[in-house]
């Protein structure tokens, strides 16, 4: 297991703990309940097809240096994560300790700024269904706990941020299939390539390094 997934396991590890230390055990088993009903191998190939796709593209075009599929949630029903290739990505690999809920979870969003998009919208993958099953199923239960008070706001965080993760480990799962594979070794070249997923206007999650 790369450090990015033992980040993502280890903020998912620390929702569930929250939840359950803030006695919403009740409502972390709805959440589970959602997630143990998504047509999870079909999601995965979904995503692995995509993520493939998006790398074959970026090895065509010499000056995509990163790919990154996006995605914008406004607490509505969305779309997939389109892929965005850029000339450049920056980053230390310093966490960007800004991750939405409480401050004592620990983060996954890294620091990281794209340069130009060089080719957009060639591959997408199908971050929607497991987000779009929570707004329709989660969040209306959310809404009607209005008793939970002031913990609604990071409730509601958590909750977002658990079914993001779950995305984003299968993202992570599926970079992990191509490693050693001929894409990862055509990309060499350019390293470090990285791949990521952000969600609009916060900071990328990475899903592979290829240094």
């Amino acid at each position: 297991m790369d450090k990015f997934a033992k980040r993502l396991l280890k903020r998912e590890t620390g929702i569930r703990d929250w939840l359950k230390s803030n006695k919403l055990e009740w409502l972390l088993e709805k959440v589970d309940e959602v997630i143990y009903n998504l047509p999870a191998e079909d999601i995965k190939n979904k995503f692995q097809k995509e993520i493939k796709r998006g790398l074959q593209h970026c090895v065509k075009k010499n000056e995509i240096r990163a790919l990154d599929f996006q995605w914008y949630y406004g607490r509505g029903e969305i779309g997939g994560a389109l892929a965005y290739g850029f000339d450049s990505c920056l980053t230390k690999g310093s966490l960007s300790k800004t991750d939405l809920g409480p401050r004592d979870l620990s983060g996954i969003e890294l620091k990281l700024e794209h340069g130009n998009i060089i080719d957009q919208y060639f591959a997408e993958i199908p971050v929607s269904i497991a987000i779009n099953e929570m707004i329709k199923k989660i969040n209306p239960i959310v809404e009607q706990s209005k008793e939970i008070g002031n913990l609604l706001g990071d409730v509601e965080d958590v909750i977002t941020d658990y079914f993001q993760i779950w995305n984003y480990k299968i993202g992570a799962e599926a970079c992990e299939q191509l490693r050693g594979t001929h894409l990862e070794l055509a990309l060499k070249s350019k390293a470090p390539f990285w791949v990521t997923m952000t969600r609009h206007e916060r900071w990328s999650i990475p899903i592979m390094l290829i240094s």
